[in-house]
This record gives structure tokens, C-alpha cells and sequence, in this order.
């Protein structure tokens, strides 16, 4: 199977995603239906790891490896890249090319893998396209790369066609902008969790893996340790079915999150799931820090705009640096948003222009007022997300 074959699944996007996706999808793989095939190619020369999902990149290496094991485990080399272009001297290219070129005394083959290796291969594109259609008598090089590969390079043109260019994206935790009238629960994350689940061979339907992921959190890793223990606590009564009964036993009641979770579904323009998860918070509360259940109307409405207010003005930064002609990874390097964030906030800067976020700050003002001045809470803030 070539390389360069496309597995992009286009078929529920809108007509103008697919023509860009199409012509993307020439240059990439996805990782999630990567790891799903029983059976690899040889693996190339270089692979590119590209993205911020870096739970993918540890499955997709782990794999790798195993793939290279027949003959023996491979000798493994882990370095770490330069972190930007002006420091690249730090890792210099000749000798990961010696390396490589060497063979091994200990192993039938090795493995050098490269963290952070943006810097490095845009300082060695050409030394490294050569070296696409050569190979290394040695070994296979890995490039995780933090961002995406530039598609408009020769490199990237030349490593779809010798090489593996495989995209380790975050799933969203809702569902995609254009698809205004899906269930929040139908996202990616959500079916992406529930696929994973199968694969330890647990059942979570996406309506489910959504309560699970609204808990414990968007980290991979962190959802990957949270359906072990759910496969521990449903092991002692020999099920394998999780619930939300399950689900609570397992990572407690709903938490602190869920007032990002409001934050995020209101900034996104989801004006229904956004009052149903509020009307959700005000029934169930949240737990606190430190661990105290929080029911009170201003309890719950307070730290609420507390953390409406805080990411309405990161908003307003964001923009601020966008009118400068920063670029997306410039809002993580200036700390306004983390990397595995930046696609959820970049929607919600084009859903949220400086001028409603200013009529946001004077809304948010009068409703923080009302509360302290003896106002019904749960009344104020439903008054705020529906507008």
C-alpha cells in the first residue's frame, strides 16, 4: 500500500472542507485509523509525527517499534530538538546522520527519535529529502513535530510519497462548527472514546463517553488511565458495560470543570446545550477544590464569571496578536492558550468579534452586580446565555 494513500473520511464534512481536506489528505495519514490497521507497510526511512496530540505519538512509536521487533527489539535513541531556529546548533545534523548510517552492535536495527524536532527539520530539509529515497542502512528516523508539517515543501511532497506524514491531532470535545443542530455529545473526543473503550474491551456509547470526558477532562493519557480503572471497578461484578453510574463511582461527581464546560459551550455559540449544562450545574453543583459540594446560586454564578471574564479578555488578547499578524502558535508561545486548546479557542475568536466581546464585559458587569445586590442568581445567568 502506497504511502501517500489517503484515509481522511470525508464523507459527513460540507462540500468546501471536502475539496481542502481532499487535497490535504494527499500528504497525510491519521493516526487514529493508522493504529487501526492490523497489519503496517515496512516502515520508511523518516516518519513525521505531526500535532499536538502527544498520546497518539506515544501509541504510534510504541507501535513502530513492535513493528521493527521481529528479528529482535530495536535499539532506541531518544533526543530532544532544538526549541527554535535560533538555537538549532544545539542538536547539529551530522551526527544523527552518522548514527544512523552506522549499524548497530547490539540490535538488528535502530530507532533515533527526535521530541521537538519542528526546529531541526526546517534547518535540514534538504539534507533530509535526500535522504528519503536512500534510507539508512542503520535504522528508521522519527521527527515528532509540535506543530503540523508545512505541506507547501518539497520535503513534505517528497516525505507523502517515500516517507510517512501521519497528523496525531486533538480531538474536539465538541461537535464541529458547521454542524449546528448535532448533540454536544456528538464530537470526536466522544467517539473517539468510545472506539478506545472497545479496544479494552469495554462498552461506551458516545452519549456516554461524553459524560465521561466532561469529568475527567480532555487529556488522552489522562481518559486513557480513567477507562482502566473503569475496567477494574466493572471487573468485580463481571461487566463490561460503563454507565454513568460507573462513571460517577469511578471519578466522583461532576466537578469545577463544569463551569468551563458552560464557558466553553456559551463562548462557542451553542446557546441551547449552553443552558442545559447551566440548568445541569445549578441542580447538581460542583465540587470545589478543595473537595466541599458547592449548591448556593452565588457560590456557583461567581467563579462562573470569574472564569468568563478571564477568558473573554484572553479572547481580546487573542485577537490583539491576530490583528498583529501573529500566527495560531504564537497565541501558545505568549501563553494566551494551551496547545492542546488552540483549535477551541481559535473557533470561539471567530465566533466572538471585539465588538460583542465589549458588550459581553458591560453584560457580565450588570450581572455580577445583580448577584451582590441580592438578585437571583440562576435567573441572572440564564438571562446572560440566552441573549
Amino acid at each position: 500500500m502506497p504511502h501517500g494513500r489517503s484515509f481522511a473520511i470525508l464523507s459527513s464534512l460540507i462540500p468546501g472542507r471536502q475539496k481542502l481536506l481532499a487535497a490535504r489528505s494527499q500528504t497525510t495519514l491519521n493516526s487514529t485509523q493508522f493504529l487501526a490497521r492490523k497489519q503496517w507497510d515496512k516502515p520508511p526511512a523518516i516518519t513525521i509525527l505531526a500535532g499536538a496530540a502527544d498520546f497518539f505519538k506515544k501509541q504510534l512509536i510504541e507501535r513502530f517499534i513492535r513493528e521493527l521487533s521481529d528479528d529482535g527489539a530495536p535499539d532506541v535513541n531518544r533526543l530532544q530538538g532544538p526549541p527554535n531556529d535560533k538555537r538549532v546548533s544545539e542538536l547539529p545534523l551530522a551526527p544523527v546522520l552518522d548514527s544512523l548510517r552506522s549499524m548497530s552492535f547490539l540490535a538488528s536495527t535502530q530507532v533515533v527519535i527526535i521530541d521537538g524536532a519542528d526546529a531541526f527539520l526546517r534547518a535540514h530539509r534538504a539534507e533530509l529529502e535526500a535522504c528519503l529515497e536512500t534510507g539508512f542502512p542503520g535504522g528508521h528516523l522519527v521527527l515528532c513535530l509540535r506543530g503540523k508539517l508545512d505541506g507547501r515543501t518539497k520535503f513534505a511532497k517528497a516525505a507523502a510519497k517515500s516517507g510517512w506524514v501521519i497528523e496525531c491531532e486533538q480531538p474536539f470535545d465538541r461537535p464541529p462548527p458547521w454542524e449546528d443542530r448535532a448533540p454536544v455529545w456528538d464530537s470526536p473526543l466522544s467517539h473517539w472514546l468510545s472506539r478506545h473503550a472497545a479496544s479494552k474491551g469495554l462498552e461506551l456509547n458516545p452519549q456516554t463517553a461524553y459524560a465521561l470526558h466532561s469529568r475527567a477532562g480532555c487529556d488522552l493519557e489522562l481518559l486513557d488511565e480513567e477507562l482502566e480503572k473503569l475496567k477494574t471497578y466493572l471487573a468485580e461484578s463481571k461487566s463490561t458495560l460503563i454507565d454513568e453510574k460507573a462513571i460517577s463511582a469511578v471519578t466522583g461527581e461532576l466537578r469545577e470543570d463544569s463551569i468551563f464546560s458552560v464557558v466553553d459551550l456559551f463562548l462557542e455559540g451553542r446557546r441551547r446545550d449552553t443552558i442545559s449544562a447551566l440548568e445541569n450545574l445549578f441542580e447538581r453543583g460542583y465540587h470545589a477544590q478543595n473537595g466541599s459540594l458547592v449548591i448556593d446560586g452565588p457560590g456557583i454564578a461567581l467563579p462562573l464569571l470569574a472564569t468568563l471574564l478571564k477568558k473573554i479578555r484572553s479572547l481580546r488578547r487573542g485577537h490583539a496578536l491576530k490583528r498583529a499578524g501573529a500566527s495560531s502558535m504564537n497565541l501558545v508561545q505568549e501563553g494566551i492558550v494551551g496547545k492542546p486548546f488552540l483549535s477551541s479557542f481559535e473557533r470561539q475568536l471567530e465566533r466572538n468579534p471585539p465588538g460583542r466581546l465589549a458588550q459581553l464585559f458591560d453584560r457580565l458587569y450588570n450581572t455580577d452586580r445583580g448577584i451582590k445586590t441580592g438578585r437571583d442568581p440562576h435567573r441572572l445567568l440564564l438571562l446572560l446565555v440566552a441573549e
